[in-house]
C-alpha cells in the first residue's frame, strides 16, 4: 500500500492531511507522486493521522517511490461455492453480517413449510453442510431458497455458477465486508474482486454513504 491508499483508508482529503502536520499540500503530494520524501518532522504526526505506525508510514512512502517491486499477496478470495452444502455455508457465513443466521432447525422448518412436506431434519441440513455426497430434490432446493431468501436460480444446478450467480455471492461477500468496516478504502485500490462496474460503483456509493456509521468511526471523530 503506498502513501495514497494510505491516506484514503484514513479518509481524509489531501488538505486534511496536510492539516495535520500543519503544512502545505506540497509536501504531502510531492511523497505520494513520488517527487520527494517527507520530512523526518512530518513522519510522526502523520502516522498518527492516519492510525498507523511510523514503519509502516515508511513503508508506504517506500511504495510511493517504487522501492518495493514485488506487491503483497492479496488475502485468498473464498472459492465460488457449488454443491448444496456450500452455498449454504456460504450464505450463513456471509449473508447475516449485523444478524444471527438461522440454525440447522430454522433452515429445516422453513424448508418444510415452503414445500409442505415435514421430511427435513436439522440433522438432514447438518449433513448437507457437512458436505456428505446427497441428492436434493427440487423441492428441498427451492425450500432452501425460500429459507436463506435468495433466488431458487442459486440453488439449482451445483456444476456450474452462472456470472450473475458468482457476482451476486461476490457481493453479499463485500456487503458483509462493509458492515465489518473492512473495505473502507475499495474506491481507492479499485476494482481486485473482479466485480463489473456497475456492482463496484453500488458499492462505492454504500461505502461512501456508511462510511461514518460504521462502528468505530463516530467515536474517531
Amino acid at each position: 500500500m503506498d502513501l495514497q491508499l494510505l491516506r484514503c483508508d484514513a479518509g481524509l482529503s489531501v488538505a486534511q492531511a496536510s492539516d495535520a502536520i500543519n503544512a502545505s499540500r506540497v509536501p504531502l503530494s510531492n511523497a505520494e507522486s513520488g517527487r520527494r520524501r517527507l520530512q523526518d518532522a512530518y513522519v510522526g504526526p502523520l502516522s498518527h493521522a492516519y492510525g498507523v505506525t511510523t514503519e509502516e508510514l515508511l513503508a508506504a512512502q517506500d511504495v510511493s517511490f517504487g522501492l518495493r517491486r514485488a506487491r503483497p499477496p492479496r488475502e485468498a478470495r473464498p472459492s465460488a461455492p457449488r454443491t448444496v452444502g456450500e452455498k449454504i455455508n456460504y450464505l450463513l457465513e456471509h449473508g447475516y453480517a449485523g444478524r444471527t443466521p438461522p440454525s440447522n432447525e430454522q433452515i429445516a422448518q422453513a424448508v418444510n413449510e415452503h414445500s409442505g412436506t415435514t421430511h427435513m431434519t436439522a440433522d438432514d441440513i447438518a449433513t448437507l453442510r457437512s458436505g456428505a455426497p446427497t441428492t436434493a430434490s427440487g423441492a428441498v432446493r427451492a425450500g432452501l431458497a425460500h429459507a436463506l431468501q435468495v433466488d431458487i436460480a442459486l440453488f439449482q444446478n451445483d456444476a456450474e455458477l452462472s456470472p450473475a450467480a458468482g457476482e451476486f455471492l461476490e457481493a453479499i461477500r463485500f456487503l458483509g465486508s462493509i458492515h465489518q468496516g473492512q473495505i473502507l478504502g475499495l474506491a481507492a485500490r479499485g476494482n481486485q474482486a473482479g466485480l463489473s462496474a456497475d456492482m463496484m460503483a453500488k458499492i462505492n456509493e454504500v461505502v461512501g454513504e456508511l462510511k461514518n456509521k460504521l462502528p468505530g468511526e463516530q467515536s474517531e471523530q
